[in-house]
């Protein structure tokens, strides 16, 4: 499914996570379903907990979504070549937040880095007033880093893979 095509000029955005420790990812068909599927994750309303969610507390909500991308071709003999649009894959998103380590969102991202193998559905929030437009996506989690900063608010980095072909948009 398509983005919906409500523009969200001055939107803020959230990140979730299902909240299991072993969860079951939705289904790529479930993933651009509102209703039972991705509010079950964000809750029902505008900035709401869902009953199988746990907000992410990130930063900022990096670039999501996939990238557009071209692929380069020439044709034997010929000095020219030319440029194809073609879609990517869905872009990683490289997250920093203030590493707490009584969070349990972020020790289940901990976690999950450390097994390597945990697939679980993430969903970036884009909330407009009483409006929300959900990117839906599974992913694993790897490459997570704390960073003490002496005299300064400690951060931990870490990056969300998304699964090839495995995200949809719905909206309330």
């Amino acid at each position: 499914m398509a983005i919906p095509s409500k523009v969200l000029p001055g939107f803020s955005a959230s990140l979730w996570m299902q909240s299991a420790a072993t969860p079951t990812p939705l289904t790529t068909a479930n993933l651009s379903v509102w209703t039972a599927q991705v509010a079950a994750i964000v809750g029902t309303t505008a900035n709401g907990t869902g009953a199988n969610g746990v907000a992410v507390p990130v930063e900022a909500i990096p670039a999501f979504g996939q990238d557009d991308a071209v692929a380069n071709f020439s044709v034997a003999g010929a000095r020219q070549s030319d440029k194809i649009p073609v879609q990517s894959a869905p872009t990683s998103l490289s997250i920093t937040a203030a590493w707490n380590p009584s969070d349990a969102a972020l020790l289940q991202i901990r976690s999950d880095a450390y097994s390597g193998i945990v697939d679980r559905t993430f969903v970036v929030a884009a909330v407009d007033g009483s409006n929300t437009i959900a990117y839906a996506f599974n992913g694993r989690v790897s490459q997570f880093q704390i960073d003490p900063q002496p005299g300064a608010e400690a951060k931990c980095v870490f990056t969300v893979h998304p699964r090839g072909g495995q995200y949809g948009w719905s909206n309330n």
